[in-house]
């Protein structure tokens, strides 16, 4: 019995050792990973906004999740080294107060391939003043049904006074650019270099023009695609929001669900889809809100160079505050807004998971009343939070919102 035992792990460890030495060859061709250098260059392109002394360089490899922050001074160069080799977001980024007004500068290079050593890396930096009003809470991604359905009629987006005197919000535009969601295929716009100073809005909606809506400080609106309660039986009890209290909603009476709230209806001031319900996608659309240049003319749109699509085109110059959303963490490079309105992307990472993107807390005055960041660039600025809360940290609904 032991010669039989004998015979047969012959061949098993002639098997083995086979296989170790395959394995130890295998080893053997393995090369450690040299880390890279590269020269980042800052282009300061801030027209008449005063230059900071310096800028925090970001080098971001998300696919790796390995991050390489460095000081640069103002349109100067910097070599950073210990970069593993990776497709990179190299992002600029600082903040200065002046006059009364408080300056964000921004710049980003995205897609940058740093596979070879002394690689030369450019980043154009832009300013801009940072809005009285800003995107505080967006809640895109919907939610679950008791059963595992999706609903998405809950979504909401919070508008906030973060400065220091009343603000009026009447005839106020919010609306989401083209492409509808974060891809590398950007379309192409007519007009040539002049292009690059307009964002196209795939859709707009506007708060009436019939009257004031004053916004004291400490104070936000809330736009509901629905101002009702979500949590009733024949909707979503699943669902994390009651927005009855919010002051606007995006009224389009298609279901029977669909009732017309307490809320003021807004108007409908670009629309070009067949489809008339404002579902912003799940996935994560970039925003913008705006003040218009008189009165929208759905008639005055333009598309892309050889497409047919319709879009209203708005100078950037325009725009209060911007926030790009996206799909996942891997689609962050994949922007769509310019720079200069949004250096980054921010995301729920998924869709249907009620939870939304809040702005981060700066600091709070005396009287209780909280400052939030608003750097120009969402991969900062921005937190997921769980669930979706209005008014959070005590924000207040305005006065004249009598059904709150």
């Amino acid at each position: 019995m032991k010669s039989k035992i004998k015979i047969l792990l012959l061949p098993v460890l002639a098997v083995i050792i086979a296989t170790s030495c395959k394995q130890f060859s295998d080893i053997a061709e393995i090369r450690e990973v040299e880390p890279l250098s590269a020269t980042v260059t800052l282009t300061l392109n801030l027209g008449e906004a005063p230059s900071p002394q310096d800028f925090n360089l970001k080098l971001i490899n998300y696919s790796e999740r390995y991050e390489i922050n460095k000081s640069v001074s103002a349109g100067s160069s910097v070599t950073v080294d210990n970069i593993i080799p990776g497709i990179y977001t190299v992002t600029a980024s600082s903040e200065m107060s002046q006059d009364g007004f408080t300056y964000n500068y921004s710049g980003s290079a995205v897609n940058i391939d740093i596979v070879e050593n002394n690689k030369n890396i450019d980043v154009t930096v832009e300013a801009s003043k940072s809005g009285a009003l800003l995107l505080k809470e967006i809640y895109y991604c919907g939610s679950r049904t008791p059963t595992g359905g999706s609903y998405f009629r809950d979504q909401f987006y919070e508008i906030y006074n973060n400065s220091e005197t009343v603000q009026n919000v009447r005839g106020l535009c919010i609306a989401n650019i083209n492409p509808l969601t974060a891809t590398a295929n950007l379309p192409v716009w007519p007009g040539g270099e002049d292009a690059a100073n307009y964002i196209y809005c795939l859709a707009i909606w506007q708060v009436p023009n019939d009257k004031d809506y004053p916004l004291n400080p400490g104070e936000s609106i809330i736009i509901a695609q629905m101002a009702d309660d979500h949590k009733k039986p024949n909707l979503n009890p699943n669902c994390p929001v009651n927005l009855l209290s919010a002051e606007f909603e995006t009224y389009v009476n298609t279901t029977a669900v669909i009732s017309d709230n307490p809320a003021i209806n807004m108007v409908m001031a670009f629309w070009p889809s067949p489809t008339p319900q404002w579902l912003t996608t799940v996935f994560g659309s970039a925003f913008v809100i705006f003040f218009p240049e008189g009165t929208i003319d759905p008639n005055n749109y333009v598309s892309p160079v050889g497409l047919s699509s319709k879009n209203f085109k708005v100078p950037i110059a325009n725009i209060v505050d911007a926030v790009e959303l996206v799909g996942n963490p891997n689609q962050i490079q994949l922007k769509r807004m310019p720079t200069v309105l949004d250096a980054g992307a921010f995301t729920v990472g998924g869709t249907y998971r009620g939870e939304s993107v809040a702005r981060k807390v700066k600091e709070v005055k005396e009287n209780s009343r909280v400052i939030y960041y608003d750097t120009n660039n969402s991969s900062n600025d921005f937190e997921v939070m769980n669930p979706p809360v209005i008014r959070r940290n005590g924000a207040l609904a305005p006065s004249w919102n009598t059904w709150k």
